[in-house]
């Protein structure tokens, strides 16, 4: 299930989205996400500014299938057309999940293990 729920995202990507955008305190997303597009996009500020102007991707069929079954994660997975400007505790994990899509994309996240817990810190979990 929880695979489902990831909807093609690596657990790994989406540690680093949520590590990114929470450690300024009281930052927007997009302040949290500058240096870990920076990383992703090699340095190439025009496709950061892309990534930080592009419409929210459509929810995958699995995710749209989850919200037809009800299940209530991801009925709160689609992302608010002005998620940059908002705050990280303003965000639900879902949207967390689309962001790393949105950043990162799916390919090559179905085939590994899923690694270690994906909302813990490293040295809390196994």
């Amino acid at each position: 299930q929880l695979r489902r729920r990831l909807a093609g995202v690596s657990p790994s990507n989406l540690r680093s989205v949520v590590t990114a955008t929470f450690q300024q305190r009281r930052k927007t997303v997009r302040n949290g996400l500058k240096q870990l597009a920076l990383t992703v996009y090699e340095g190439d500020k025009e496709r950061v500014q892309q990534f930080f102007e592009s419409e929210p991707l459509p929810l995958p069929q699995s995710v749209q299938d989850a919200i037809d079954a009800g299940d209530e994660f991801a009925l709160a997975q689609q992302l608010p057309s002005d998620w940059i400007k908002k705050r990280p505790e303003e965000l639900t994990s879902g949207q967390f999940v689309e962001i790393t899509r949105l950043l990162y994309g799916t390919a090559g996240a179905e085939e590994g293990p899923l690694g270690r817990k994906v909302w813990r810190k490293l040295k809390h979990g196994t």
